[in-house]
């Protein structure tokens, strides 16, 4: 088999920008997928193993062949209807969809790519009927000639035709202005099995006092799978809160911790309206698509603009974001991010703790987790005090101040590991 290898494909690119889907080992990758235009698709290899299978003349089918990240495949399938070929993941993958709404952009954006993709199309087949050359060739010509001045979109319609055709139905794209410098796209990433815990539920908007329906956890049917961590995250069996802890509005795109929708506080609705209407044009979100890792950020930095809108409260909102976002960042495998927002959540708590009037067990749980995310940023501003203040407060909660010592222990045995 002659691999249909890609050499000028820019897989940092693909993944960054989409559409990108995830096959699990042993799936079974569509090529073209379907009579309807709209299913029909061809890919490229971002990461994994794709192993190609041809008809043998005993029966069944017979491997000739790997495919690895940056290969092309499903080319000869969309624009020859040729399908001597069959592909599935041999380990779990990830590939760049290009479809008709993907392939225009492609065009525009990465023409060297696209000639990569007519040529592991083409190439393979030795032998071309005269009407097959004549549209190859004319399909490469119009792709790579730049549109006329006439016929581009202006202005916003250009703006918004090109993230249409880029971003995946589930997410932003990276580079929207929600997001922080170094922020990624993170490609492949869902969770199918959390949605045995979750429920549907009808919610109202605080701001455009529309309704719309998302989702709740069943809390009752968590289960911790391990003690409470030093920064109080909480592991559960088979879930983390974290991917449906931030509800937004199917209308507006006003987001929030679930239970600000479910129990409303005061809002300055001016200040939400300003700081989304100056955002929505980036924003991309498909509420009904399997939801991914890019949906569960994007919501939370959507959320932390939304927190501007709270008095007394926006604060407190913060810091627990920057602390969610720390641990999606964690969960990521992104140390750099996840150092960066647990810094950002240890400066929030800082704020917390200076500017508002708090309980002995609030206080302690302020403590912890300053203390937590300054030691999972690296940074240590009197950190070992938040844990000395954690553990002796009067009228506290025994579970924290056991939790500040156990802390307070393991850095003294990692100070004496590192001395000796």
């Amino acid at each position: 088999m002659e691999r249909e290898v890609c050499a000028m494909v820019d897989v940092g690119w693909l993944a960054q920008n989409g559409p990108c889907k995830k096959f699990t080992s042993g799936q079974r990758i569509p090529c073209p997928g379907g009579p309807d235009p709209a299913e029909r698709a061809m890919y490229i290899l971002l990461t994994g193993r794709v192993d190609v299978f041809k008809a043998s003349a005993a029966g069944g089918t017979k491997s000739v062949g790997s495919l690895l990240p940056g290969d092309v495949f499903g080319g000869r399938e969309y624009f020859t209807d040729v399908d001597d070929c069959t592909y599935s993941a041999g380990i779990d993958s990830v590939v760049y969809v290009i479809t008709e709404s993907s392939f225009s952009d492609l065009s525009w954006s990465q023409p060297d790519i696209l000639f990569e993709v007519f040529r592991a199309a083409y190439l393979p087949l030795r032998k071309m009927s005269a009407s097959e050359k004549t549209a190859s060739a004319k399909a490469m010509q119009e792709a790579s000639t730049p549109p006329k001045a006439d016929d581009m979109p202006k202005g916003k319609a250009a703006a918004e035709k090109k993230k249409e055709s880029s971003a995946p139905a589930s997410a932003t794209p990276a580079g929207a202005v929600i997001f922080p410098e170094g922020h990624k796209r993170y490609p492949g990433i869902i969770k199918p099995e959390y949605a045995k815990l979750v429920f549907p539920k009808d919610y109202e908007c605080p701001l455009c006092k529309k309704t719309f329906t998302d989702y709740k956890v069943f809390r009752s049917k968590l289960y911790e799978s391990s003690p409470m961590r030093y920064d109080l995250r909480k592991n559960y069996t088979d879930f983390q809160t974290e991917w449906y802890d931030i509800i937004t509005c199917h209308h507006c795109l006003f987001s929030a911790f679930h239970n600000y929708f479910t129990e409303p506080k005061p809002i300055r609705k001016e200040k939400c309206e300003n700081e989304l209407n100056t955002v929505r044009a980036s924003i991309k979100l498909g509420f009904s698509a399997d939801r991914d890792i890019d949906f569960v950020f994007t919501t939370h930095y959507l959320a932390l603009i939304c927190s501007e809108g709270y008095l007394s409260i926006g604060r407190q909102i913060r810091a627990k974001i920057w602390g969610n976002l720390s641990w999606l960042y964690e969960d990521v495998g992104d140390e750099d991010m996840e150092k960066f927002s647990a810094e950002k959540a240890a400066q929030a708590y800082e704020t917390v703790y200076t500017e508002s009037r708090l309980s002995p067990v609030q206080e302690q749980i302020t403590c912890l987790s300053i203390a937590g995310m300054q030691f999972r940023a690296g940074i240590d501003r009197n950190l070992k005090k938040f844990l000395f203040t954690a553990k002796t407060i009067k009228m506290g909660d025994k579970t924290f101040a056991k939790l500040a010592e156990e802390f307070m222990y393991d850095l003294r045995e990692e100070g004496a590991t590192a001395d000796s």
